[in-house]
């Protein structure tokens, strides 16, 4: 990518692409006639897949990407309020 501009504008048309009705649509079917045994087949090879990426990552790098994403500003909010609420 050129430039930061450039790469959100590619992130920006796949999540668009990605978050239409029709993509989860689409997605949807391929599970549709599935049987539980064909949906934890996959599900295995899924994290087989993931652990070899993972596996390809430094130890800082490994440790970020499985960081838990932090709660939005409004949620620690209304979490502490609920707290100080319930007190």
């Amino acid at each position: 990518m050129d430039s930061l501009e450039a790469a959100n504008r590619l992130l920006e048309a796949q999540r668009a692409a990605l978050g239409e009705t029709s993509e989860r649509a689409r997605e949807a079917e391929l599970w549709r006639d599935a049987t539980p045994a064909e949906c934890l087949a996959t599900m295995f090879a899924l994290c087989r897949e993931a652990d070899h990426y993972l596996a390809q990552l430094t130890p800082g790098q490994l440790e970020r990407a499985l960081a838990p994403a932090p709660l939005p500003a409004d949620t620690v909010l209304l979490l502490a309020a609920q707290r100080a609420h319930a007190a």
